[in-house]
């Protein structure tokens, strides 16, 4: 009978104490708190709570620095220290001892007048003690955690490098970053960290300590306050051009057809190419209705060069010109439209300052930025529960996919996917095979031989997949070694394939014409001048071309309009295929 009333007891009190105390439990061979994530929390509230570095409890939790999910379990390093603890009612040196995971001789030994029995508010020195969270109100019974946050563990200064002074703070660099990636991390400009830290360029090196200016910032409580829902606005802005009984429009392209001595056989092909896929928009155009004199300029040709052309009053009557695909040329055609403020269109990627400040702009391919986009919701969507190792790469070109991609990733709602991700490196992400039994590599880097070893080891496993680049297709140990059945998916501008369901009725239609097969550069042609002349019979804010999609967003007040959409390719059997 007795025994039966002190089992009942004990789960008496294991029940109370399991209520109103964060549990304690050891993970990774560390004992931790288990924290249940509520509504509202954050890791700046966890770090105040539980008195543990933010480093601690984001090395224990990979892929918390998302931001945590209602519901989800986290763990959080204990940091025994000695506390204070005020004897209550029917507290004994057995319940003590078990409340702090402490032995009772430690106790004792602290405390000699407990040998004796513990008294009502009795005070105890409790060394080496694991204090109990009271997370039902956002509390602690001791005073020990009203002390300030530890400072960082050895480890996590050696993983970070970062010591704080009042006013500025220092940084050892990482082999992957640069003065760009922290200038965008501690938001100072970057010529404010060349004059800061002397240097004459923004070149740096891996170990170099950089000082980076930071404002000390005062942080009160703040009473809790009701914040209104979000409005956000998603029409997309139209990109309008006016409406004309006739229309004026310039395509520019280096046809070379007089054949120069600076002659470029595969350059003019391909411009030839361009001017047959934009002759059948013309057509398709016509017998929608859109009357138009259309004019082609060759600023390859041994009698005009682009300077000659441009001087040509007619070009300052233009409704819309078409760029030329050439970068260089681009630009001197870009700065003439922006200044006599005619519309025009980029059929290919361009350098943003190319286009921007021109309100009647248009780049018609996706930028990186938004093929980055893609790419994070197409993985959320995919992974929603999984969490993606991202290998960073080190070059600068690398370093800023990267930064553009995890942007984008931790951008897409919480509501769509709980996907959440690791930042690894070439050094460390082996280390992450056997997390989950599927694994998912993100790798946006053009260290090919790095790239090489990653799809050989993982090409004949099925539970690894690997996110990548266009540019891996360029490299013929990929797209041209029968061996090599590598698979890996990417985001692209366009989609061309001739089992394409949009491009198999162009093709016989293309055919028909010119007796000839069609290319990739006939349908950008295509897919371009239908796209952007159809603005003038009805604006449109999306259209599927042949093999491109568009979706113009405006890119602010007088920047013009981008295209944001691409597709999403699956790379395997040497074959590019829409996931």
């Amino acid at each position: 009978m007795k025994n039966t009333f002190l089992f009942f007891l004990l789960l008496s009190s294991m029940l109370v104490y399991g209520q109103q105390y964060a549990q304690v439990t050891e993970h990774q061979g560390t004992k931790c708190y288990v924290h249940t994530v509520a509504d509202g929390n954050n890791l700046y509230g966890l770090q105040q709570l539980y008195a543990c570095p933010a480093e601690d409890i984001l090395n224990m939790n990979p892929g918390i620095e998302r931001g945590l999910t209602t519901g989800e379990a986290v763990f959080i390093p204990v940091q025994r220290r000695t506390v204070k603890h005020t004897v209550v009612q029917k507290e004994t040196l057995y319940s003590v001892s078990r409340m702090y995971d402490v032995a009772i001789d430690s106790i004792t030994r602290y405390n000699p007048s407990a040998k004796n029995g513990l008294k009502i508010n009795q005070r105890l020195s409790i060394p080496h003690a694991i204090a109990p969270i009271q997370i039902d109100q956002a509390t602690t019974s001791v005073e020990s955690m009203k002390q300030d946050i530890p400072k960082l563990s050895p480890e996590a200064k050696a993983k970070y490098s970062i010591s704080f002074t009042d006013q500025v703070v220092s940084h050892v660099l990482l082999p992957q970053e640069s003065l760009y990636t922290l200038s965008k991390r501690f938001m100072v400009p970057v010529p404010e960290l060349q004059s800061l830290n002397r240097l004459s360029s923004s070149k740096v090196n891996p170990g170099q300590v950089i000082k980076i200016p930071v404002k000390k910032e005062r942080v009160d409580k703040v009473p809790f306050r009701s914040v209104p829902t979000k409005i956000i606005n998603q029409e997309v802005d139209q990109w309008h051009l006016p409406a004309r009984k006739m229309y004026e429009i310039a395509l520019f392209l280096p046809l070379n057809l007089d054949s120069t001595a600076s002659y470029n056989r595969f350059v003019s092909g391909a411009a030839l190419e361009y001017y047959m896929g934009a002759k059948l928009a013309l057509d398709s155009l016509s017998d929608m209705g859109l009357n138009a004199n259309f004019h082609v300029y060759d600023y390859e040709s041994s009698t005009e060069n682009l300077t000659s052309i441009l001087a040509k009053p007619e070009l300052l009557s233009m409704d819309v010109i078409f760029a030329p695909l050439q970068q260089r040329e681009a630009e001197i055609v870009s700065e003439f439209a922006r200044k006599n403020e005619i519309a025009i269109a980029f059929p290919v990627t361009m350098k943003e300052n190319e286009w921007r400040g021109n309100p009647h702009s248009a780049c018609l391919s996706p930028n990186l930025s938004n093929l980055m986009s893609q790419l994070a919701l197409s993985i959320h969507k995919h992974f929603v529960n999984q969490t993606i190792v991202l290998i960073k790469g080190e070059s600068e070109l690398d370093i800023r996919t990267d930064e553009l991609f995890l942007t984008a990733f931790r951008n897409v709602s919480s509501s769509i996917s709980k996907a959440k991700i690791i930042e690894a490196t070439w050094l460390n992400y082996k280390q992450y095979e056997h997390m989950n039994d599927e694994i998912i590599y993100v790798v946006l880097s053009t260290d090919k031989a790095k790239v090489l070893s990653l799809l050989e080891k993982n090409k004949q496993k099925r539970n690894v997949h690997i996110y990548g680049l266009k540019d891996w297709l360029d490299w013929k140990e990929v797209s041209g070694t029968l061996s090599n059945k590598y698979s890996f998916t990417y985001a692209s501008p366009s989609y061309f394939s001739y089992h394409s369901p949009t491009v198999i009725p162009f093709h016989k239609e293309f055919r028909q014409m010119y007796a000839a097969d069609v290319t990739k550069i006939a349908c950008l042609g295509f897919d371009a001048t239908l796209t952007v002349c159809r603005q003038f019979l009805q604006p449109l804010d999306e259209h599927k071309g042949v093999i491109s999609n568009y979706r113009f967003v405006s890119q602010g007040q007088g920047n013009g309009f981008q295209n944001t959409q691409g597709y999403i390719l699956r790379f395997n059997e040497f074959e590019s295929k829409p996931e």
